[in-house]
């Protein structure tokens, strides 16, 4: 196995980042435990740890996926009792007196298209 780079201490700070995202995805389709990789490569092992956990952490801020929570919105007229805002931007609007095995057709068929 070839190793990543240099060593850590060579790059700049800008270049940490993608130093380590790089040693990341190296490690990840290695085979090896954190402890090997990082004697094989030569890098610091809590340094390792420390930078896998900031990257996820940037990454989870960063995605572009919807976020598993929906908008639920009470409208001002009676004819619908519920108004769901879906992370797709669409609105779901749920009269009073829906038969529930309906709602949950509905909700499934929502669901299943990728909407919520």
């Amino acid at each position: 196995m070839e190793t990543i780079m240099s060593t850590e201490q060579n790059s700049s700070k800008d270049d940490k980042p993608s130093f380590w995202r790089m040693a990341i995805e190296t490690w990840t389709s290695s085979g090896l435990s954190v402890r090997q990789f990082c004697k094989l490569e030569g890098l610091s092992e809590p340094s390792f740890y420390s930078w896998r956990k900031k990257l996820a952490m940037q990454d989870s801020k960063d995605t572009s996926e919807p976020s598993a929570f929906i908008e639920v919105a009470m409208p001002q007229n009676n004819r619908v009792a519920v108004e769901l805002v879906l992370p797709s931007g669409n609105t779901l609007r749920i009269p009073f007196g829906v038969d529930p095995a309906t709602l949950r057709t509905v909700l499934s068929a929502v669901r299943a298209v990728g909407l919520c």
